[in-house]
């Protein structure tokens, strides 16, 4: 009865340590899915998986735990399931393929459960995510029109998610399917936005601006206000945005008078009316991540 209880203890760690092999096999190959080796190392490892439980499922183990490799199983079934493996490691590359066209669920993430569209939310993101690391990444899903990065309304910290709109609902639907692939080494949570109760945000993830457009003053003026800039704005990028607009005189950016800290906002002199009229058709446009708002402003003599 010793040698038998010692046999099942070996089985059980050899059962353990087979597992610990799975995950690390199936790691290395998520890293890079074009790598033959690594993918042969993971098939491997799964048949040496199966076959130690056959051999278990065979022997003599006890009731208990063949309870408990049965919880284990299902629990290993729901993730490869999810991971878009089969329990045996015979899954082709058009099955995975028409798996990961699937909807993940993602019930915890905000927006799981929701129906398709352009919209994604994509979290767990590496502090020093960018808009052209992000599109880099999502670059054969298709065309982008939006990357919003949520910031704290206090510190205006990164938050560490964000959203994306895609010109696409399918483009969006590719993108979920990515959902656990790594970018700068943080696996991605990725799922379709939540539309907002009474209609869907603008890009960049902002409430809708039911304020109504810019009213010209009679006569015109020659000073427009801009607000929700970046705070990483500066003149250049400023008159380069503009450049098609008319010739712009000078920029004041609103500062606090105590820190000296910049608000977000400030005015632009053009040299003509013109040019202010056609600057105010860009209001609600993105300029470097955030829809900016613009408006006509009095002039100053």
């Amino acid at each position: 009865e010793e040698e038998e209880e010692e046999e099942e203890e070996e089985e059980k760690v050899d059962i353990e340590a087979l597992e610990k092999a799975l995950k690390a096999a199936r790691k290395e190959w998520k890293k890079d899915k074009t790598n033959k080796a690594a993918k042969k190392a993971f098939k491997a490892a799964k048949q040496a998986l199966a076959d130690a439980k056959e051999k278990t499922a065979n022997g003599n183990g006890s009731t208990e735990m063949e309870e408990e490799e049965t919880k284990t199983a299902g629990k290993k079934r729901t993730l490869e399931e999810a991971n878009g493996d089969d329990a045996n490691g015979e899954t082709s590359w058009e099955q995975l393929s028409a798996k990961k066209k699937q909807k993940p669920d993602n019930s915890g993430l905000p927006g799981g459960d929701v129906e398709a569209n352009p919209k994604c939310f994509i979290g767990n993101l590496s502090w020093d995510i960018d808009d052209d690391s992000c599109k880099n990444f999502f670059k054969d899903c298709g065309n982008i029109i939006d990357v919003f990065w949520l910031k704290d309304r206090e510190t205006e910290k990164f938050k560490g998610c964000g959203f994306i709109t895609f010109e696409t609902v399918e483009a969006a639907q590719k993108a979920v399917a990515k959902a656990g692939e790594q970018l700068m080494g943080r696996e991605l949570k990725i799922n379709f936005a939540k539309p907002r109760p009474g209609g869907e945000r603008k890009s960049g993830g902002r409430k809708k601006d039911n304020r109504p457009p810019p009213v010209r003053p009679e006569g015109g003026t020659t000073t427009v206000f801009v607000g929700n800039l970046s705070y990483d704005i500066d003149d250049d990028s400023m008159r380069s945005f503009a450049q098609d607009c008319g010739e712009i005189l000078k920029i004041r950016w609103l500062t606090d008078k105590n820190t000296g800290d910049f608000k977000g906002c400030g005015f632009i002199d053009f040299s003509s009316t013109d040019g202010v009229d056609n600057f105010v058709k860009k209001n609600g446009n993105n300029l470097m991540g955030r829809n900016i708002r613009i408006d006509y402003a009095q002039s100053r003599n």
